[in-house]
């Protein structure tokens, strides 16, 4: 594949992402970056190879750079807004090239705040409409330009699982060997759960944010990438930190069961970033306990289980209702073909099935001093025990009233006066 570079530096994020913009009623057609300090004479670069198609002057821009790639160089054409060109119209350039700076002088560059506006589109310069792309998912897997690749104790990041959008963020602790890693650690982000996962790595993408983590799951089902596997994120404190890989739901910990087991598809992604890091790095898929990682215990836990145990951070992520059987079974591969059609049924069906079995006919049974509903698990134990029991029950009495009327008969058929009005009177009564 022809190689692809994010048009700026590591220590850019985005500011102002693709898609409709409620603050100015428009619609943003590419994404802007920035950085903390000041963007204004930072390099931009070109994001594929290609020849540069304008360079100079631009409504709304001040000036800006366009470049055209060829098939061979990832097709497509690319566009630099409010910056300083530094090369020239039919001039040849290669992919992470240095093209340009952006332009500090907000008289001149179109009238804001010093940053880059990037574009993407599918073909050639066009206006807006479909053939715009949305840049964050097209700089999924790009390098950053500047420098080759440095050899750290993890090794090549190249090495690890290829999210669908990557956005690496500056807050970590540096480099790490992921082969030593002994965790799995699951997270919420606590935000719309319906979110975009590229606006989640685009707040931890900025240093304000404080925050980070290895990869990132949607309920769309897209994985996102916030560090590489051998850079230590600022998720869970240490060392939780470095001794673990952590993976973040777009949720909140205040889910439900039902709520989870709705959102398939993120399940699923979840199971094959488990199933990855297991098969990468041993981390077996087993839930521990706060105690269990104390101790040096590997495989999966939440964040709250890391505060168990170290008590660095006072979370409760991912919550009491994550479904860790379905999604340790997933990644594992052992969903049973019951478990598959339970998770494949809607969320309201799924509710009503559990409301049945602990709460709804609440019924009488030697284990159970009244008929109030018990909505927990030992509730629907119970409630499945009362039902066995009252059949129970039923069918012995049935079988003693069957046994009774059976003698009743044989002692008619034998002539007996009154066991013939006794069988008369069954009878009428059927």
């Amino acid at each position: 594949m022809a190689p692809r570079f994010f048009p700026v530096g590591r220590d850019f994020y985005i500011t102002s992402g693709f898609g409709y913009r409620t603050f100015d009623n428009a619609m943003h057609w590419g994404t802007d970056f920035g950085r903390n300090g000041g963007s204004g004479g930072q390099p931009i670069y070109a994001a594929q190879g290609g020849t540069v198609t304008a360079a100079g002057p631009a409504s709304g821009f001040g000036q800006w750079i366009n470049v055209d790639h060829p098939t061979e160089d990832g097709s497509g054409l690319t566009v630099y807004g409010h910056i300083i060109p530094e090369v020239r119209v039919g001039q040849r350039v290669t992919a992470g090239q240095r093209i340009g700076r952006i332009n500090p002088d907000s008289n001149t560059n179109g009238g804001v705040a010093p940053h880059l506006h990037f574009e993407v589109h599918r073909y050639v310069w066009s206006p807006p409409g479909p053939n715009r792309l949305d840049p964050a998912a097209w700089l999924s897997g790009a390098a950053y330009p500047g420098a080759a690749p440095q050899p750290t104790p993890g090794g090549n990041p190249v090495g690890q699982l290829q999210a669908d959008v990557t956005m690496l963020s500056p807050n970590d602790d540096g480099p790490r060997n992921p082969a030593n890693c002994t965790l799995a650690i699951v997270h919420t982000d606590e935000g719309d759960p319906s979110g975009r996962i590229e606006d989640l790595l685009g707040w931890l993408a900025q240093p304000r944010a404080q925050a980070s983590y290895t990869l990132v799951v949607g309920r769309d089902g897209r994985i996102g990438r916030s560090n590489d596997d051998n850079y230590i994120p600022w998720a869970a404190g240490s060392p939780a930190n470095e001794r673990g890989l952590h993976l973040c739901f777009k949720g909140r910990a205040s889910q439900t069961r039902a709520e989870w087991l709705a959102q398939d598809r993120q399940l699923d992604a979840g199971a094959r970033v488990l199933r990855d890091w297991r098969d990468r790095y041993g981390i077996p898929l087993v839930k521990l306990t706060g105690a269990q990682m104390r101790a040096g215990q590997k495989g999966a836990g939440g964040h709250a289980d890391t505060v168990d145990a170290w008590h660095s951070t006072d979370h409760t992520d991912p919550g009491p209702g994550f479904p860790w059987d379905v999604l340790l079974a997933k990644a594992a591969g052992t969903t049973t073909p019951e478990e598959g059609f339970l998770m494949a049924l809607s969320a309201e069906q799924q509710q009503r099935i559990y409301t049945e079995l602990t709460q709804k006919l609440p019924s009488r049974s030697k284990y159970r001093a009244n008929n109030d509903p018990i909505d927990t698990l030992a509730g629907m134990v119970l409630n499945i025990d009362a039902r066995i029991h009252e059949e129970s029950v039923e069918r012995d009495a049935l079988n003693g009233v069957k046994a009774a009327v059976d003698l009743v008969r044989r002692e008619a058929n034998k002539g007996d006066a009154g066991a013939k009005a006794v069988l008369a009177q069954i009878e009428g009564g059927k």
